[in-house]
């Protein structure tokens, strides 16, 4: 089953939240179980000066709650 997830990830501060990035990609092009994004693939961060030009965010899938090395 293929899906299209939107995550989206937020600063928690005093009184509210601030969003960082949010991204959304179809699960069916998935190669393994690690997608990593560069800064100017999320939204919001492209334009972001406080994320440095080489910055990365990795997402890390598995099938349970078990940890994943790494």
């Amino acid at each position: 089953l293929s899906v299209s997830p939107q995550v989206r990830c937020y600063h928690r501060r005093r009184g509210g939240r601030e969003a960082v990035f949010g991204v959304q990609f179809h699960t069916g092009t998935l190669r393994g179980p690690r997608l990593r994004l560069r800064r100017d693939e999320l939204d919001l961060a492209w334009q972001d000066q406080r994320f440095p030009p080489d910055a990365t965010v990795e997402f890390i899938f598995s099938s349970g709650p078990e940890r994943v090395e790494g």
